[in-house]
């Protein structure tokens, strides 16, 4: 065994036969969702009832569980939300996944001992983010998607070392499953595809509007803001020396069979690699991944770099499953359609149903799902296989048109789910290893001791041992009943046995003493876990009363001062008299004032700066903009400039959009306004991020009633290959390289200021 850092494996869990599936076949811990507040509220998810059974069955098999609450959560809701915190604590969830800053501050003053991880919808990306969320309370952080290898390594260096300020908060990265375009959390592009009131991926209800088809400004068709998704098996000793603590895998939503598979291989990898310090994965393996799910192949995200191009799934955002080959002939008059595999060696085998296969990949059998793609998209379960000559098989039942060229892809693949579910057919495959010691001695009660690393028990008989009669008690027939452990959690790896010679023990005692003493260790280890009392029905009100839960005065109170006008591309930046007059026309017949938001580093360039300032006058102040997400050039420059920076603004303050910067600047004293980039959405997140020293003057843009104009809908590092892209309702939508030209956002038009690159936002009642 070497000595190597093997982070957890953490499965997703969308009902209970997914969390069979995730348990049975390796996870270490799961996620999963109750019925509100999860971002995927469309799974199956748990009732509290279902959740306490889970939780059971996960942590008898000595399994984590995590339970998200990773949405927004609006002031009327909050009660409701942390009360649900509080029946996961009692009910012994080890933390819970959190986006919500205001529950946060909740669950860390009431609940202090109850683990909060941040979800990937918290938008951290660097050891400065970190270390904001620690201080926050978070133990653990699911970082942005978008980050690099080394960007990794950084992070988790960070949150490794007590000196940086992170020590203690592990890092948690995905490595498999789909991919959102936009960083998570900054994405309003479903909500605002139903008019500002739409299914929103913040509130848990996505639309999925990245997998739908676009029209460019040249006419072109296509699916440019759908991801392929991610597969890092072949990386993951490099993920595993990057020093993260959990590799989480995507997919809640996806199918038990999924979830087995997955895991499973992501399992066997991991075990490899901790054994041999390396792990290359066979062939057969990755294609089991393809043919399981994949959107036109898959690729390591951006862990191994921008991938361009090649992170879109191309011609379809579904499952594209695997090509088979292609069609070279049609049956008349029947709906049977002959199919060349590709590959020359055709093998056939028996194992219950026909299959026709050319190596691994290219096996077809009964009951495999066929799509054949064409001008036409057909398919069907096939029903009807024969070998007809060479290289080529008869298939059926096919409806639809076909046509001679078409292309044959196999998109459920029977065997591959037929051993899926096998693997998680029976509770008792894993196992727990006890060690055992009976003693028996005559005229004595015989004891059995079984123990596991942590907990023992001990169960005396019932029935004395006597001189034997006839054939003594011999050791291995006692050590046979003792390790009939198979319909228990328990795998005996040791079975002591010290008896005396020429003794008798009934069988059925011995079988009894087993069996109690498997309950009662089950029982010992779940007292253990059963440990934490939940609050009092009374506590939680009187915490309600106390915070003022469901009371939003202090949102709308500090809404109807909140206005700012934001610039995104020089050229609009330099039209100052149209900002001037803009900003006039926000303050008019309005208190307080107008912040006009520019980029930082075009704020640092005075002379713009000076005419920006002379032309919005009396209206209203120009300040500098971070933006939501700042990775990459624009934290560079910052990082090279931050002295000169620090002296260009501590007469005006900068607007902060994202968490990373909140405590460098709080150390030197800035004043910090707080963008919709930080996702305020109740009063306690409004309250927990002035506790920061962060002045809110922008609620999330989930608060559609505080925002009008254009906004940004995408951050996304992808280079979108488009300068507008139209839906198909006709709805027109801007994308905007941002003015570090690492970063393209994706804007919502209205009116005049269509294609102006300008994001006009007033914050009132």
């Amino acid at each position: 065994m070497r000595d190597v850092n093997i982070p957890e494996l953490l499965a997703p869990v969308g009902g209970w036969q997914q969390l069979r599936a995730a348990v049975q076949n390796g996870a270490d811990a799961i996620y999963m969702g109750g019925p509100l507040f999860n971002a995927r509220i469309k799974a199956e998810n748990f009732t509290k009832e279902d959740m306490e059974r889970a939780i059971e069955y996960a942590h008898d098999r000595n399994v984590r569980v995590y339970v998200t609450i990773n949405t927004l959560i609006k002031d009327s809701e909050l009660r409701d939300a942390f009360s649900y915190v509080n029946f996961l604590y009692g009910a012994g969830a080890d933390a819970v996944i959190l986006q919500d800053v205001g529950l946060s501050r909740l669950v860390r003053t009431y609940l202090p001992d109850m683990d909060m991880h941040m979800s990937t919808q918290g938008t951290i990306y660097n050891g400065r983010g970190a270390i904001w969320a620690k201080q926050s309370g978070f133990s653990r952080i699911v970082p942005a998607r978008e980050l690099t290898l080394a960007e990794i390594k950084e992070l988790t260096d960070v949150c490794h070392d007590e000196d940086a300020g992170g020590g203690g908060c592990q890092i948690e990265v995905f490595v498999h499953g789909a991919m959102c375009m936009c960083y998570s959390g900054q994405c309003h592009m479903s909500r605002a595809i139903g008019g500002g009131n739409g299914r929103s991926g913040n509130r848990g209800t996505c639309a999925q509007p990245c997998r739908l088809p676009y029209v460019d400004e040249t006419g072109r068709r296509g699916y440019f803001l759908s991801p392929k998704d991610m597969c890092t098996l072949d990386i993951l000793p490099e993920i595993c020396e990057a020093g993260v603590d959990s590799l989480k895998i995507e997919g809640r939503l996806k199918s038990p069979q999924y979830v087995a598979v997955v895991t499973g291989l992501y399992r066997k990898y991991l075990d490899i690699y901790r054994e041999c310090g390396r792990a290359d994965v066979s062939r057969e393996d990755m294609d089991r991944l393809l043919a399981i799910f994949n959107r036109g192949g898959s690729s390591s995200g951006y862990m191994e770099g921008n991938p361009g191009a090649g992170l879109l799934s191309g011609e379809s955002p579904k499952n594209q499953g695997v090509y088979m080959g292609k069609v070279v002939g049609i049956k008349k008059g029947s709906t049977l359609v002959d199919v060349e595999l590709e590959g020359r060696d055709i093998s056939k085998t028996r194992t219950g149903r026909q299959t026709y296969a050319c190596g691994s990949e290219k096996r077809i059998s009964m009951g495999d799902g066929i799509e054949i793609r064409g001008r036409k998209v057909t398919g069907n379960v096939i029903t009807y296989i024969k070998e007809v000559a060479g290289n080529d098989i008869r298939i059926g039942d096919i409806k639809g048109r076909v046509d001679i060229g078409d292309k044959v892809y196999k998109v459920t693949d029977r065997r591959l789910l037929d051993e899926a579910e096998k693997s998680y057919e029976n509770d008792f495959r894993r196992k727990i290893s006890v060690e055992m010691s009976f003693t028996a001695k005559k005229d004595e009660y015989p004891v059995l001791k079984m123990r596991t690393k942590r907990y023992a028990v001990s169960v005396t008989g019932e029935v004395k041992a006597e001189p034997a009669r006839n054939k003594p008690l011999d050791e291995e027939r006692v050590r046979r009943q003792l390790e009939k452990l198979g319909a228990t959690i328990f795998r005996p790896v040791s079975t002591v046995i010290a008896m005396d010679s020429d003794i008798a023990v009934p069988v059925s005692e011995i079988n009894r003493m087993r069996r109690e003493a498997a309950d009662r260790l089950l029982i010992e280890r779940r007292r253990a876990w059963a440990g934490r009392k939940a609050l009092s029905d009374e506590r939680l009100s009187g915490i309600a009363s106390g915070e003022k839960l469901g009371d939003e005065s202090l949102m709308e109170e500090k809404g109807a001062s909140c206005r700012g006008l934001y610039i995104y591309r020089r050229e609009m930046a330099e039209q100052t008299e149209r900002i001037g007059r803009m900003a006039r026309e926000v303050a008019a017949g309005r208190e307080g004032d107008v912040l006009v938001c520019i980029p930082l580093e075009l704020y640092m360039e005075k002379k713009l700066r000076r005419r920006l300032e002379d032309a919005v006058g009396d209206s209203g102040r120009t300040v500098p903009y971070i933006l939501e997400v700042s990775k990459g050039k624009e934290d560079t420059y910052i990082e090279d400039n931050f002295d000169n920076i620090i002296e260009a603004v501590k007469e005006t303050g900068i607007m902060i959009g994202n968490p990373q910067w909140i405590e460098p600047f709080r150390q030197r004293g800035v004043k910090m306004y707080g963008a919709h980039g930080l996702n305020v959405y109740n009063s306690q997140s409004l309250r927990a991020f002035e506790e920061s020293g962060v002045d809110i003057r922008a609620y999330s843009l989930e608060a559609a009633e505080y925002h009008r104009g254009i906004i940004p809908l995408m951050t996304t590092e992808h280079p979108v290959s488009a300068a507008t892209l139209t839906d198909r309702k006709g709805a027109v939508y801007d994308v905007v390289e941002w003015y570090s030209g690492d970063k393209y956002l994706i804007l919502g038009t209205d009116g005049e200021n269509a294609g102006s690159g300008t994001a006009f936002m007033t914050y009132i009642e």
